[in-house]
């Protein structure tokens, strides 16, 4: 078994802090747009693109804004002297995986002051923080009776369907939640049959970065008995945070939170079932193992190895296969209803594509700005 990957995969939190009028004024009509739209549209902000939602969150939130897969979701309320809170924000997980926790938190607060946000000192207030450690182990079986957990805690099963293996198991469990937000939650679960069903492709720059660090080959992802990935992530929701562990600013995440992960290890364990009639005698798994051990390190410290501009070069890849994929799929279905065979269907694709370069031709303006849009949409940061 191997770490492969260790790192914050979520990050909630609100600030004292309220957006200027001009701001505000110019959010409300983006998302007034997105409601005649029927979807986000981008707000370019000092070169900053906001993708502004068509609807706010509740909370009193009155504007979404969204930075992308590499930025975060940002919600603001309309500018309020007796609501000091105007600000949430919920960082997305590449943006921590790809740059790390403090250089995460800088960036979010750079972009707060490109905003012109006023914000007051030490005017935060931590919401929830998510920790994953992955782990090569493709000979790793997730059974949950293995799990030992103190009484009051939940567990939630959730089952693949049916799994050909040649030892004739009937079925797998794919993953294993024990606990309830927004106190803690442990999970344990597939990471690599979540990275291909959710196209995440980006993840195996990340891991393949982590396996050159240690001198080994890169992963084949075709081949799951060489690939498989489990993720324990460790989830931390904000009555726990508050209530718990008295976490409430960055000085108190510094200060305890990695006294708090380590103590959700040792709270809800992973075992190896023995004869004793004593769960809580049972020993700790390897997998379970490995995860505490990369818990004991400096968690602040810990990123990916992979360059930034070739995680998003690899999402921006995936995005065109994916987009590439829709389109060979439309055009197949155009052929069916026009009645085209499948040895036409070459021709077909042909003439079609011809038929849209002259209608490109017949608008250019209108196709210009339908470029910009599409620009904007899919702009990484």
């Amino acid at each position: 078994m191997e770490v492969v990957y260790q790192g914050f995969d979520g990050l909630d939190f609100s600030l004292q802090g309220q957006i200027s009028p001009a701001l505000e004024q110019e959010l409300e009509a983006a998302k007034l747009e997105a409601k005649k739209q029927h979807g986000a549209v981008v707000l370019d902000w000092k070169g900053a693109k906001l993708h502004v939602k068509d609807s706010g969150a509740r909370g009193g939130y009155s504007y979404l804004v969204s930075t992308g897969d590499f930025g975060a979701t940002w919600f603001f309320k309309k500018p309020n002297v007796r609501d000091p809170w105007g600000v949430r924000v919920s960082c997305n997980s590449f943006l921590l995986a790809t740059y790390g926790f403090a250089e995460a938190r800088n960036k979010i607060y750079e972009l707060l002051d490109l905003l012109e946000v006023k914000l007051k000192s030490r005017g935060e207030s931590i919401g929830r923080i998510d920790y994953a450690v992955d782990i090569l182990a493709p000979e790793f079986e997730l059974v949950p009776e293995r799990f030992v957990m103190h009484s009051n805690a939940n567990r939630a099963d959730h089952w693949e369907p049916l799994e050909i293996s040649t030892n004739g198991k009937s079925g797998r469990t794919s993953s294993v939640t024990v606990g309830k937000m927004p106190g803690q939650q442990v999970i344990v679960y597939d990471k690599r049959a979540e990275v291909i069903s959710k196209h995440k492709h980006a993840w195996w720059v990340i891991w393949n970065a982590a396996m050159q660090q240690k001198g080994l080959p890169p992963l084949d992802h075709d081949d799951p008995d060489k690939s498989r990935i489990w993720r324990v992530e460790y989830r931390t929701g904000k009555k726990f945070l508050k209530d718990r562990w008295n976490i409430r600013s960055w000085a108190d995440v510094a200060n305890r939170y990695g006294d708090l992960v380590s103590a959700t290890a040792q709270s809800i364990r992973y075992t190896n079932p023995t004869s004793d009639s004593n769960r809580s005698r049972w020993p700790d798994s390897t997998l379970w193992l490995k995860a505490k051990a990369a818990l004991d390190t400096d968690l602040f410290e810990m990123r990916s190895y992979a360059e930034p501009c070739l995680i998003k070069q690899v999402h921006q890849h995936e995005h065109s296969e994916l987009l590439q994929r829709q389109m060979t799929g439309l055009l197949t279905s155009k052929a069916a209803i026009n009645g085209i065979d499948a040895d036409s269907l070459s021709e077909f694709a042909r003439l079609t594509g011809n038929e849209m370069a002259t209608a490109i031709q017949s608008a250019p303006e209108d196709f210009a700005e339908k470029l910009k849009k599409a620009e904007d949409r899919y702009f990484v940061y």
